[in-house]
């Protein structure tokens, strides 16, 4: 019951709160629950073994052995192991997962103990979608929502969704056969509603596509079951509904019904909208299982594929949207990391699971149990077609391993209200468990779970310090990182973000900041070391030796080695491009670094930071027409420079040097807009207005720096008496 309260949690003090602070209670309570019943299983009954042959147990089995196969066959076996703090599903955690299921269909053996944990969750689930709501209502005591969609404590409005979903079957479940408490229907019917509410506020749209899918063939269904006529009333009014819908999705954006629909309408009638990211993701996973089709690349490791297979097109959507860990696309992610071997294990769980409903179905004659099957397996069916959108995340886990335990439950039992009588079976040495208890359970509580989370406590320490105090910000990256552990290559990444933000400073603490990079570029040559396959560690490596080069030179052979071994491993990948173009502008061989950034123009015309990186280096190298037409290209795409002034200055210097003063003022003018007031760039735009002539806006340029700054008045007056 504990385990059903975790989607509630949201630990802030780690580097991801929203799934990793979940994870590591929930491996320690199943760890917990799962050597407490091997005492059940070993000294109990028989009653408290699952049955290894039902269909359901084989199948999961299958799946767990899969993926300890295919990640001994993969690229990065550390990786299949742990995952990241990120996304949590690595073979540990996907291991309690299974444990926790056999521990469920091995203890709980009357429908009363089943319906208790669905009322739980129908209450956890009306306490997320209450705390989303408050994000949407502004209370700041909560974690600050970006965006439209809910995101409650899930983080991410896909696995709210997911998960608002799953408790609505479970409602429905309820619903149907439990028709005796009339206060109990009502205040079940008013969660699914609630439930139902919360889904279109997350407005995923996999999650509604699989949600209207299931409702439809439920309605289907029901139209020509012996259902009330009332009922079929009812039930042909949806099925219109659903047909208006479809009619709405068909039409054009423009359209007042639909730009003035509500926000989910508006995702639902806009399926189309971003697909491209998600379908070349697809194709890569595709090109990853066609290169190794039998076992793959190794569990969690998709992130190698699509590297290896990178299209230069995500970074028109910024710098974030490059590094894909998941082609969200379960059965794409199977197939490239799994093989063939592990995508059919994959779909044996669902087939199992429909085998088993189906063959329940055929033997109840109660119309309500028949009905609540059938919701159940159109939980499942939802699940998998969502699923082709996205990708297994740990909340909905939860409640997808409690209902992989209920069809077992259902489908194992002649009768839902029949106990089953204990039976004796011999038993294994009690001293020989208690000693295997004592040494490894808690072993495994701090190895596997309370030592990475201490360190993802002191890493989020040293980022927030940073920014206030960096030798204190220091200091905890530093105790981190003192011992190995899988959260590691995330605290290091940290680490050269951190790094880089230092050297953008005005006025750094310069002795702290270059043993803090020392220490950066020594954690991530062990990175390197660990996952010798991930692009994202060069580049991050290669960057931090790009900053040691202001006091260390050397470091520019460093930095192009192993940006080069990047370029390897992803070579349509322009970041990679960009550092090594960087190292030449520097030695100040321009023509080499034009050379480098003009493939990455080459690549994919339509990204700014290509473009905005040739027009610096052509006006590095004095082709100032080139220069400018590739600022004047990058600008189209959306790229603003103000923050950059060097470069800013350098360009209005070219279009003055081009005689194109206008344009010149135009781009003061703009940055004027973001600094209104920065003295020295009124000073400089009166400058240049002086020389096309305008000495009235000359004159209001100047005085306007001389009120934000008054210490520059000698130079204003003297400016002013020039002027007039």
């Amino acid at each position: 019951i504990v385990i059903l309260f975790l989607p509630l949690l949201v630990y802030r003090p780690v580097l991801f709160p929203y799934i990793f602070s979940k994870v590591i209670v929930f491996q320690i309570l199943v760890e917990i629950i799962f050597v407490a019943w091997l005492f059940l299983a070993m000294y109990g009954d028989k009653q408290y073994r699952p049955h290894w042959r039902n269909p359901l147990v084989v199948a999961l089995s299958m799946f767990m052995g899969i993926l300890i196969l295919t990640a001994l066959a993969g690229v990065d076996f550390y990786k299949s192991f742990w995952s990241s703090q990120e996304r949590m599903t690595g073979i540990v955690t996907m291991f309690h997962f299974y444990a926790l299921f056999i521990v469920l269909i091995s203890v709980f053996k009357n429908w009363s103990e089943w319906r208790q944990f669905i009322y739980v969750s129908l209450i956890v689930s009306f306490l997320v979608g209450l705390y989303g709501l408050g994000q949407k209502l502004g209370f700041k005591f909560l974690l600050k929502e970006e965006g439209v969609q809910m995101t409650a404590t899930l983080g991410n409005p896909i696995f709210l969704a997911v998960y608002a979903m799953l408790n609505i079957f479970w409602a429905g479940l309820i619903l149907v056969y439990n028709k005796k408490d009339i206060l109990q229907q009502k205040v079940v019917g008013s969660l699914l509603v609630f439930n139902v509410v919360i889904l279109f506020l997350a407005a995923s749209r996999g999650v509604m596509v699989a949600f209207s899918l299931s409702l439809l063939v439920l309605t289907i269904f029901l139209l020509f079951s012996r259902a009330s006529q009332k009922t079929k009333i009812g039930l042909s009014i949806l099925l219109i509904i659903f047909t208006v819908t479809f009619f709405i999705m068909q039409l054009p954006q423009t359209q007042p019904l639909v730009s003035k629909a509500p926000y989910f309408i508006r995702r639902f009638a806009n399926l189309s909208y971003g697909m491209q990211e998600r379908t070349t993701a697809w194709e890569v996973g595709w090109r990853g299982f066609k290169q190794s089709p039998t076992l793959g690349w190794g569990w969690e490791n998709y992130n190698i594929v699509f590297n290896k297979h990178y299209n230069p097109l995500y970074l028109r959507k910024g710098q974030e949207n490059t590094w894909f860990d998941r082609s969200h696309n379960q059965m794409v992610d199977l197939l490239a990391l799994t093989g063939a071997l592990g995508a059919l294990v994959y779909l044996s769980i669902f087939g199992s699971i429909f085998y088993l409903l189906w063959q329940r179905l055929k033997k109840i004659e109660n119309y309500r149990a028949r009905i609540s099957i059938m919701i159940l397996g159109l939980m499942f069916l939802a699940y998998f077609v969502q699923n082709l959108f996205v990708f297994d995340t740990p909340a909905p886990l939860i409640v997808f391993y409690f209902s992989l335990g209920l069809v077992y439950f259902i489908t194992q039992r002649s009768d839902l209200q029949v106990e089953v009588r204990p039976q004796k079976r011999g038993r294994f040495p009690l001293p020989v468990l208690i000693f295997l208890i004592i040494v490894f359970l808690p072993l495994a509580i701090y190895k596997f779970n309370v030592e990475p989370f201490q360190q993802s406590r002191l890493a989020i320490r040293g980022v927030h310090t940073s920014k206030v105090d960096l030798k204190s910000g220091f200091h905890w990256y530093q105790k981190a990182l003192e011992k190995e552990s899988f959260v590691n290559p995330e605290i290091r990444v940290q680490l050269a973000k951190t790094v880089s933000e230092q050297y953008a400073q005005k006025n750094p603490d310069t002795q702290t900041v270059v043993a803090m990079t020392e220490f950066a570029i020594s954690e991530h040559k062990k990175n390197v070391e660990e996952h010798p396959l991930d692009v994202r560690h060069y580049l991050y490596l290669g960057q931090l030796h790009n900053l040691g080069t202001r006091y260390k030179p050397d470091y520019f052979e460093d930095a192009e080695r192993v940006l080069q071994k990047a370029l390897e491993l992803s070579p349509s990948r322009q970041q990679t491009y960009f550092e090594l173009a960087r190292i030449e502008i520097i030695r100040r061989n321009y023509d080499k670094a034009i050379e480098l950034l003009e493939k990455t123009v080459k690549l994919d015309t339509e990204v700014k930071e290509s473009q905005f990186n040739l027009s610096v280096a052509y006006l590095a190298d004095g082709q100032l027409e080139k220069g400018i037409e590739a600022a004047e290209r990058a600008w189209e795409l959306n790229y603003r420079w103000w923050e950059n002034a060097a470069f800013m200055l350098q360009l209005v210097q070219a279009y003055i040097a081009t005689g194109d003063y206008n344009k010149a003022i135009q781009q003061y003018r703009w940055t004027l807009y973001i600094k209104p007031k920065d003295a020295n760039l009124y000073f400089k735009l009166a400058q240049i207005y002086v020389k096309t002539g305008n000495n009235e806006n000359a004159q209001e340029s100047a005085e306007k720096a001389l009120e934000f700054d008054p210490s520059l008045k000698d130079q204003i007056d003297e400016f002013l008496k020039q002027l007039e």
